[in-house]
């Protein structure tokens, strides 16, 4: 049995780039586009267009959205009350949306990430253990640049990246991060770490956001069976893959 997957959004680049993925990808099948500006006709042969969850027509979907915070707001609100699983990839969501995620994961299972990038997840991971080895007299920075469209400053991503330098109770606030947004280059981010006589950087740059794709699609694969809550990246990550048939 393939997994119903309904992508949010109609035009968005990473939008068309998802529900592509999905069409292709085993296991799972593009059910439907949702769209919280209004229902709108499908073109022949493609999945229906609806602006209400309650008009699917398959049962526990995994609700895809990469779209903006207004409409991110609008589909956990109708999530409240319709049975499905959510991978959550928009960008510059503020307190509100950030507390009804939380109040969706509750009684839903949802994946939300500032990145979906798996090779982030392993940067991350040296970015933590660095921390974790040098002392008090080292400093850290995050360049955050990203496309001149990009809406939020700095990204989430980059605040990700600040905050696994961070020890709380060791460091106190997280890095300093610099934002700058020009061109159409999808994104770069770097960590600069430096003490007494070294320095250390750490590049991620994505040229294509095609790149996201693999963690969107392990994702959706990990919601479908996951328990109710607020999950990571690092949490789908973590689990297995299926035994490849």
């Amino acid at each position: 049995m393939t997994i119903p997957t309904v992508v949010c959004g109609r035009t968005g680049r990473m939008t068309r780039l998802i529900a592509g993925a999905v069409e292709q990808a085993p296991g799972v099948h593009l059910a439907a586009r949702f769209t919280a500006r209004g229902a709108a006709a499908a073109t022949p042969g493609a999945p229906p267009v609806v602006a209400d969850l309650a008009h699917l027509s398959c049962s526990t979907p995994v609700v895809v959205d990469f779209t903006a915070p207004e409409a991110t707001a609008a589909l956990l609100r109708q999530a409240l009350t319709h049975d499905c699983a959510l991978v959550i990839g928009t960008s510059g969501l503020g307190a509100a949306e950030r507390t009804l995620l939380a109040e969706v994961g509750r009684v839903r299972p949802v994946v939300a990430a500032a990145n979906f990038s798996l090779a982030l997840l392993a940067v991350a991971r040296f970015v933590r253990e660095l921390a974790q080895q040098v002392d008090d007299s080292w400093d850290a920075g995050v360049l955050d640049v990203h496309f001149a469209g990009k809406r939020d400053r700095p990204s989430a991503t980059a605040r990700y990246l600040a905050d696994q330098w961070r020890r709380p109770e060791e460091r106190g606030e997280a890095p300093e991060i610099n934002a700058f947004r020009m061109g159409d280059a999808v994104s770069e981010h770097r960590l600069l770490a430096a003490g007494a006589g070294e320095h250390v950087e750490v590049l991620h740059r994505v040229a294509d956001r095609a790149a996201f794709l693999p963690g969107v699609l392990r994702a959706v694969r990990f919601a479908a069976t996951a328990p109710p809550g607020v999950h990571t990246l690092e949490d789908v990550a973590r689990t297995p893959l299926p035994a490849a048939r």
